[in-house]
């Protein structure tokens, strides 16, 4: 009979050496005894089991001029299954497919035209059923495994209710939806959890990482000690909503003055159709870096940078990540928000802009789903 704490070993065990085999790719069983410190008995053991249960796979590797006997490899199944992430906003969804090691082998980014948060639910599930009855043929093993979901709102996870102040929706039981018609587990999250999780995977490993997302709103990411922060109502991170300007625009969440308003790349877009309304988008943005209408863009990014140092001050971050699609395209905007960031005491190490762009929450709905399928601390895949 298995003691409780053999049990969690054990779980232990497995955790360790699948982290070591996701962010390392392929590893010789003794080059996984270096790494986890465990020794051969407990790695054969673990081996035999995940190989019986096809999360695993050996592979020789052919090593040109070394004569002798090929070394065997062990990597993660990527065939055993298949993870699927969503990005639902308020005009457009995006949606990726990723195998067990994390490559996207699907991706689609479709329209939205319903106002209605469950009309746009089923737009959805009615779009990815043709393509997961076809996919479950072929990663025939474990299937699908799961769906995240990231929204562009609060997500409160106990009650399964989201709610989105620009929209006004106010809507619960999203995940009872996708699961009843998939037959899978769902993970609901705020887009902006999910996008740090995502670019988690994409810097060195920072522990503790935030991440702004900067797109119909703006959103905060928190990873603090290797964990998403929630706070603890579970909205942390809304700082679309923290008022910039006292008295300011009206925003839909019942303030004046919110962040968002000024800051997201929505409020730009919107700023420049207004002073140059006879060109079009594309050009409009290139032309806000001409020194005719420099304006724009100093005040914008004044607006942003604002926010920015509140954050910095509050949180005392290593690294912060922008992600946004015009910022994503404009490397010299980093530069310039960081001349407007000089306090003498809110320091940090690294602001720089997103390497993964506006697939990160959907990437990261894939990543939240594997990790809880495979038990593991974090996703090392990228």
């Amino acid at each position: 009979m298995e003691t409780g704490d053999s049990a969690y070993i054990k779980k232990m065990n497995r955790r360790l050496i699948l982290d070591n085999l996701i962010r390392h790719k392929s590893l010789s069983r003794s080059e996984v005894a270096r790494l986890t410190g465990l020794n051969k008995a407990t790695i054969s053991s673990q081996v035999q089991t995940l190989l019986h249960d096809r999360l695993l796979v050996e592979s020789q590797t052919y090593l040109k001029g070394i004569p002798g006997r090929r070394p065997i490899k062990l990597e993660i199944n990527r065939l055993s299954g298949y993870s699927i992430g969503l990005d639902i906003d308020e005009n457009n969804y995006i949606v990726v497919f990723c195998d067990l090691r994390g490559t996207i082998f699907h991706k689609e980014e479709r329209p939205l035209t319903s106002d209605d948060f469950y009309s746009n639910c089923q737009t959805i599930i009615h779009f990815l059923q043709p393509f997961i009855d076809q996919y479950n043929s072929e990663y025939n093993h474990h299937s699908l495994i799961g769906i995240g979901i990231g929204v562009h709102g609060i997500v409160n996870k106990e009650t399964d209710k989201i709610y989105t102040p620009k929209q006004q929706w106010l809507v619960s039981k999203v995940s009872r939806l996708f699961e009843d018609a998939f037959e899978t587990t769902v993970h609901l999250e705020n887009n902006a959890n999910l996008c740090v999780l995502a670019e988690q995977g994409e810097t060195a490993y920072h522990s503790n990482l935030l991440t702004v997302t900067l797109s119909s709103g703006i959103g905060l990411g928190i990873i603090q000690d290797n964990k998403i922060f929630r706070g603890f109502h579970g909205f942390a991170g809304e700082v679309g909503h923290m008022i910039v300007h006292p008295n300011g625009r009206d925003c839909p969440c019942g303030n004046k003055g919110c962040w968002e308003l000024y800051a997201s790349e929505t409020a730009l877009r919107s700023l420049l159709k207004k002073a140059l309304p006879e060109i079009n988008e594309d050009k409009r943005i290139e032309s806000m870096f001409t020194e005719e209408n420099h304006y724009i863009l100093k005040d914008y990014l004044d607006m942003l940078s604002i926010g920015l140092n509140n954050i910095i001050t509050i949180f005392n971050p290593e690294t912060i990540i922008l992600n946004g699609a015009i910022i994503n395209a404009h490397a010299d905007m980093i530069e310039r928000i960081e001349s407007r960031l000089d306090s003498k005491f809110a320091k940090y190490k690294e602001i720089r802009s997103s390497r993964i762009g506006k697939e990160a929450c959907a990437l990261g709905g894939s990543a939240i789903v594997q990790k809880h399928f495979l038990g593991l601390a974090s996703i090392f895949h990228r």
